[in-house]
């Protein structure tokens, strides 16, 4: 897995981030390192760090509390919620696909888009996936803070704490 778990000061789960943005906290030195993958390093000429899996920021970020989702996801939010697999053929996803497309009316709205391969994604087109012939695998669907996900991450985060 690529995502890293973003923390808060308060050990707070925040959101998964790129593996590239979490290294970037690091050496910025916005955030602490908490957990690493054992066997992968990040190099670069003139730096070695440890692989992040879950990293904590340094300042404590207050954050409105939410109780739906934001509006507008994210393109990593959505391979996230679809476990970066194509929702037309099951393979890997690697782009975000509007089921109902942007010029006929469709929003950027949690319900209406999907992870897709990038073959699928230019088989559909600027078509529905009725007009495509293609099938949807499953229905989009906002991702709730209180989701089963939200608070296994939580309870990881919990787990390395009381391990420490």
């Amino acid at each position: 897995m690529t995502d890293v778990l973003l923390i808060n000061a308060s050990y707070q789960v925040l959101s998964r981030i790129d593996w590239q943005r979490a290294v970037v906290l690091v050496v910025t030195g916005e955030a602490d390192t908490v957990e690493a993958h054992p066997d992968r390093l990040v190099r670069s000429q003139h730096l070695t760090v440890p692989w992040p899996t879950i990293v904590r920021l340094r300042a404590y970020r207050h954050l409105l509390y939410r109780t739906v989702p934001s509006a507008r996801p994210s393109a990593a939010q959505i391979k996230h919620r679809d476990g970066r697999t194509c929702a037309y053929c099951g393979g890997h996803g690697d782009t975000v696909d509007h089921v109902v497309p942007r010029s006929r009316g469709g929003s950027n709205a949690w319900d209406n888009l999907v992870c897709a391969c990038r073959p699928c994604n230019n088989r559909k087109a600027d078509r529905t996936p009725v007009e495509a012939g293609m099938r949807l695998r499953w229905a989009p669907r906002p991702v709730e803070p209180g989701s089963a996900q939200h608070l296994a991450d939580q309870q990881r985060v919990w787990d390395l704490l009381a391990a420490s």
